[in-house]
């Protein structure tokens, strides 16, 4: 007897799927099935219309129903996120587009669950029903203890997560507390809250550990592997043995080096190239062989899928791989025999490839060398640490930066988009713990020309490998990555005309002519802006089995294959170039497809987990640094404008902070029809993206990873002085026509199309 509770669109709709009741039913048919009372007639008829209404039933007369003629399709499994605003989202596994799912229709699930849902076509594109829960998501919810009376409840951090968690037991935390709330008891109907228990309190909310904590628990993340994986790393012998180079050949004497960050902990790759008897190249690129120890049904195996990614945090990193694989009998460490699987490529003076071939092999790197090393030995800069190995190997640095250079100008030609995104980076005090900095990481021309030198070289291996994948026909995994979509050109457009350049949505209508107008753009100081919102209109690449290209690299066939120890997409991809190089049987059978497909799928959402988590735990230690420039003054230029003010960006120490209107004086602000620029209602003042200006940091919140500026006394007044100028300029020319002209600028500026 389900009571007074209203069925869920799941529960109604196994009513009519069920091998008993697959017929038409009447609303009191529903009910006798159900066990409810007649009373709830009424209400349970209101919930089967508006199934009807959205396609899940066929209302017929006289309070009849039925499925569709026309069934849906068949059930598909998922992921499930959460909206706070209560409807939700499906990610199929299969990888296809996302399935809205309404209020009514997600049942018990919560945010993270892997579900079944069943999903029909809607006018706004797919709608979904959750059938039931497959998997729960991690039971550790981060969140803030807060006793009221006898009773207890966590409010969660993240409001995606159905809550608050009632708590049974709060051991040794107190009001107010952070915790890690472990769910006892999960949600089986729409309605219903968890229940939880509390064991132990993690400290007061703000605190960086504390918060890094908390995020790495809401994303399910574990920093320890499992038993059964450490069992299997711990097996794993010190150094290769005599059968490891059976059947292999032997690079050991090509004076192979590895590239790096300094504190890079793990080396998956390795460069050499050479020139030939024909003024081309012979480049060597070869990558740890990650899947000679990763079978595919181990305990690695499992626990590398469920990470997806290794996560890199500012004090160190989470490796999808156990260290005894990730940073020693797989990584390629100076001076030690490794197994490798390289490419060789052969390029032509312009640019080709003329051949290329896979090489299942064994390496000695020669040099374990950084970016600042082969910066300062190529005299690029001066800021890279003195290394004698890499001035010993510049002969060959310098031919591998030839090749470098060319294959990137043949990679621009055919409308490759380089974007110049500054990355971040932060700087500990002496106990490696204690954030004091925050810098842009490439900053210097030196040595973004040196970590441009390896990415050309991977890029070239990956496209080596992605067309070796076509041409034997064989599945796979691939990198891909569309267009921008029509609204993000324009609003690109519109930023560059703000800027004084010329130009319409013709003349970035394809990679190659947008690659041209980033070029042109490259050496204007507000070209981050225009790159920012680039970046911003272009969807995020993906991984797929099914090859659509890459149009951020203007690639017709792209993939990941030089970072297995840190990416699986790249394991799998090793899998299948060792079974071509072996002439093994390969499967093509659809079993093996729904597994990749739902493999690149898993790897995609990993992927942009991780982002999430880095880009959060840096925020928190952007939190720490600014903190203690609290009063300060930073020349900024303006990144984005909302509604609840602009975003503005120092260069040192590198900050994203949010000008409060609160600091403004100002209660609304208008966003123009751009959204490149706000004005404030009361106060008439602007601000336009790219714009500079002079801020004081005011405030920090660690819980919120926000840093809150006010502008400098003498910055507001300019600004406010420049804002008549252009009231007073809009007047002048508004007056040439005539009242009627004047009236209509008035109307349009008041529905915020200024």
């Amino acid at each position: 007897m389900m009571g007074a509770t209203i069925p869920s669109d799941a529960e109604l709709l196994a009513v009519f799927d069920s091998d008993e009741a697959r017929r038409t039913m009447h609303s009191t048919d529903v009910l006798e099935h159900l066990g409810l009372p007649m009373f709830q007639r009424r209400a349970v008829e209101e919930a089967l219309d508006a199934m009807s209404a959205r396609g899940l039933l066929q209302a017929l007369s006289g309070a009849r129903y039925r499925l569709p003629k026309k069934r849906q399709v068949p059930e598909l499994l998922g992921y499930y996120t959460h909206n706070p605003r209560g409807f939700g989202f499906v990610a199929p596994e299969d990888g296809s587009d996302d399935i809205f799912v309404p209020a009514t229709s997600i049942a018990g699930a919560m945010h993270g669950d892997r579900v079944a849902v069943r999903a029909f076509q809607a006018e706004r594109g797919r709608e979904g029903v959750v059938l039931r829960v497959e998997q729960r998501r991690p039971a550790r919810v981060p969140g803030v203890l807060l006793l009221r009376g006898e009773s207890a409840v966590v409010e969660c951090d993240d409001p995606r997560v159905r809550g608050p968690i009632i708590v049974e037991h709060h051991e040794d935390a107190s009001n107010g507390d952070a915790v890690l709330c472990e769910i006892t008891r999960f949600p089986e109907h729409t309605g219903e809250l968890p229940l939880g228990r509390v064991k132990g309190s993690l400290g007061r909310p703000g605190a960086l550990d504390v918060e890094v904590v908390k995020v790495l628990a809401r994303e399910g993340v574990e920093e320890s592997f499992g038993d059964d994986t450490l069992v299997e790393a711990r097996a794993l012998p010190e150094r290769l043995r005599p059968e490891d180079y059976l059947g292999r050949e032997d690079l050991r004497d090509v004076p192979l080096c590895t590239i790096d960050p300094d504190d890079a902990r793990d080396h998956d790759d390795a460069v050499y190239v050479r020139r030939d008897d024909h003024g081309g190249y012979i480049a060597l690129v070869a990558v740890a062989d990650v899947a000679h120890y990763v079978q595919p049904g181990t305990a690695m195996d499992r626990d590398a899928r469920a990470r997806g990614t290794s996560i890199y945090l500012p004090d160190r990193a989470i490796p999808m791989l156990p260290r005894e694989l990730s940073s020693n009998l797989a990584s390629l460490r100076e001076g030690e025999d490794r197994l490798t699987l390289a490419v060789e490529a052969h390029v032509t003076p312009d640019g080709r490839i003329s051949r290329s071939r896979v090489i299942e092999g064994v390496m000695r790197s020669r040099a374990r060398l950084t970016y600042g090393n082969v910066a300062r030995a190529l005299g690029w800069s001066d800021l890279g640490a003195h290394s004698d190995k890499a001035v010993e190997l510049l002969p060959d640095i310098e031919v591998a930066a030839e090749l470098s250079q060319l294959l990137k100008s043949q990679r621009l030609r055919r409308g490759a988009l380089e974007l110049e995104v500054p990355e971040p980076r932060v700087r500990f005090a002496e106990d490696g713990r204690t954030p004091v900095d925050i810098v842009q990481s490439r900053k210097d021309p030196g040595l973004k020309r040196a970590y441009s030198l390896i990415e050309e070289l991977m890029l070239l291996a990956n496209e080596v490998i992605a067309q070796h994948c076509e041409k034997h026909k064989v599945p796979t995994v691939y990198r891909v990555h569309g267009g921008p979509e029509e609204a993000g050109l324009l609003k690109l457009c519109a930023a560059a005309r703000a800027l004084g350049y010329s130009v319409d949505p013709d003349d970035v209508s394809s990679s190659k002519k947008l690659s041209k107008f980033l070029r042109k753009t490259a050496k204007d100081p507000a070209a981050r802006v225009l790159h920012f919102l680039l970046l911003r209109s272009l969807p995020q690449a993906q991984y797929s089995i099914d090859n659509t290209g890459h149009f951020g690299l203007a690639s017709e066939a792209y993939l990941h294959f030089t970072s297995p120890i840190r990416r699986y997409p790249d394991v799998l991809v090793h899998r299948v170039v060792r079974q071509i190089a072996r002439k093994e049987r390969i499967r093509r059978d659809e079993e093996k497809l729904t597994e990749l497909r739902a493999s690149a799928a898993s790897s995609s959402r990993l992927e942009r987990r991780a982002m999430e988590v880095e880009r959060e735990v840096l925020d928190l230690h952007r939190c720490v640094v600014a903190r203690e420039h609290i009063g300060e003054s930073f020349a900024v230029r303006i990144t984005a404008v909302t509604g609840g003010g602009p975003y503005v960006q120092s260069e040192q120490p590198f900050l994203d902070m949010l000008v409060r209107s609160s600091s403004l004086n100002e209660a609304e602000w208008e966003l123009d029809a751009t959204g490149l620029a706000i004005r404030g209602r009361k106060t008439g003042v602007v601000f336009r993206v790219g714009q500079g200006t002079t801020v004081e940091i005011e405030d920090v919140s660690m819980t919120r990873r926000s840093v809150f500026a006010r502008l400098a006394p003498a910055a507001l007044d300019e600004m406010r002085v420049e804002s008549k100028r252009g009231d007073k300029r809009k007047a002048k020319d508004g007056s040439k026509h005539g009242r009627d002209d004047k009236s209509r600028s008035r109307a349009q500026r008041k529905g915020g199309r200024w």
